[in-house]
C-alpha cells in the first residue's frame, strides 16, 4: 500500500506490526506507545485504514468503543461505530478500518494481543500491577474498585507501576510472570508474580487469604476477555483458572493512603520471599587483640603414659 508507515509495538513479550497511512496518527502512536516500540520480529501484522471522515472521536481515557463480534479465536469479525475489522489469528494478520481515534486503535491492539495471549495460555487481566521488592503484585477489581488510586499512591511512594488498568499475565517455567502494558501509564517491564489481591474499600487496611475459586470468580467478573464470544470467554476462563492456581491470592481492604503496604509486608510469606538485604561491604573496625596468657598443655589421651609408643 502506497504511503504505508510501520511501527512495531511489543507488549507482554509479544510484538505487533502496525501499518498506517495517516501521518498524524503515526505521530500519536509514537507518543501513545512510547517505551513499547521496538524492532522485534512481529507475531502478527495489523493493517489499519483511517477513516478521517468518521464523525466520532473517543479519547483514550473513556470507556472502550462498543463493538459487535462473531467468530472465535481462529478468526473473528468486528463491527462498531465507524469501525469494521477482520482479525485472523490463524493467519497472523488483521485488517481494520477505524476513525481517526486512538481509542479505536487501542481497542484493536488489545483485541489482537488478547487473542494471541489466550492461544498460548496467557491473558490480559483488568487489573493494576506494582513491582514491589522484586515481585509483581496484581491488584484486581471492577471499575471503581481503586486500582488507579492504589497505583497513584504507590507511584508517589516510589514504587514502579507496571500498569494501573490492564496487565499481561503469562506462565514462566513453574511460575507466573506479570508484564506492564501501556493501558494506562504503564512500564515496559515485567516481574515474577508474587500475589493477586482483590480490592475493596475500608477505613483500615487489612489483608486476608482468599480461596483460588473465589478469586477466580471475581477476576472473571472484573473482566479482561478481548471479545464477548463464547469460545473467547471460555479460553479466558481456562487461562485465568490455570494462572490463578499458581499465584497466592488475597483480599485487600484499603483506604487511600500508603498504609496498605504495611499490611502486605506483614504477611509471613512476603517476609519469607522478600530478598535478603545485602551483606555489609565494609569490614567491622579492627580492635586490639586481648593479651594472651600461658597456653595450657593438652591432656594426653587416657591410657597413654610416658613417651611415644
Amino acid at each position: 500500500m502506497s504511503g504505508e508507515h510501520h511501527r512495531t509495538i511489543s507488549i507482554g513479550g509479544l510484538s505487533l506490526d502496525i501499518a498506517l497511512t495517516l501521518d498524524s496518527m503515526i505521530e500519536r502512536v509514537e507518543e501513545r506507545y512510547a517505551g513499547f516500540l521496538g524492532d522485534a520480529s512481529p507475531e502478527m501484522e495489523i493493517t489499519l485504514e483511517i477513516d478521517a471522515s468518521a464523525p466520532c472521536f473517543h479519547p483514550v481515557w473513556v470507556d472502550n468503543p462498543p463493538v459487535e463480534a462473531e467468530g472465535d479465536l481462529g478468526i473473528a469479525s468486528l463491527r462498531g461505530e465507524g469501525l469494521s475489522a477482520v482479525i485472523d489469528w490463524d493467519a497472523r494478520r488483521a485488517q481494520a478500518r477505524i476513525p481517526d481515534s486512538l481509542a479505536h486503535l487501542d481497542l484493536i491492539v488489545r483485541i489482537v494481543l488478547g487473542g494471541l495471549l489466550l492461544r498460548e495460555g496467557g491473558t490480559l487481566l483488568h487489573a493494576a500491577a506494582v513491582r514491589h521488592d522484586g515481585f509483581g503484585l496484581i491488584f484486581c477489581g471492577p471499575s471503581g474498585a481503586g486500582k488507579s488510586t492504589l497505583a497513584k499512591i504507590s507511584r508517589e511512594a516510589g514504587e514502579e507501576i507496571l500498569s494501573d488498568e490492564m496487565v499481561v499475565v503469562r506462565r514462566s517455567g513453574q511460575g507466573v510472570r506479570v508484564f506492564g502494558t501501556p493501558f494506562w501509564k504503564g512500564s515496559p517491564t515485567a516481574a515474577p508474580a508474587g500475589g493477586l489481591f482483590l480490592l475493596e474499600h475500608a477505613p483500615t487496611p487489612r489483608v486476608q487469604p482468599v480461596a483460588p475459586a473465589r478469586c477466580l470468580a471475581e477476576v472473571l467478573q472484573a473482566g479482561g476477555a478481548p471479545l464477548a464470544l463464547p469460545a473467547v470467554q471460555q479460553a479466558f476462563f481456562d487461562a485465568a483458572a490455570r494462572l490463578i492456581k499458581r499465584i497466592p491470592t488475597y483480599r485487600l481492604a484499603f483506604a487511600p493512603d500508603p498504609g496498605f503496604w504495611r499490611a502486605i509486608d506483614s504477611l509471613p510469606e512476603f517476609s519469607f520471599f522478600r530478598p535478603r538485604r545485602p551483606a555489609p561491604t565494609t569490614l567491622p573496625k579492627a580492635t586490639a587483640p586481648a593479651a594472651l596468657g600461658p597456653i595450657p598443655l593438652r591432656a594426653r589421651p587416657p591410657g597413654r603414659q610416658g613417651g611415644t609408643p
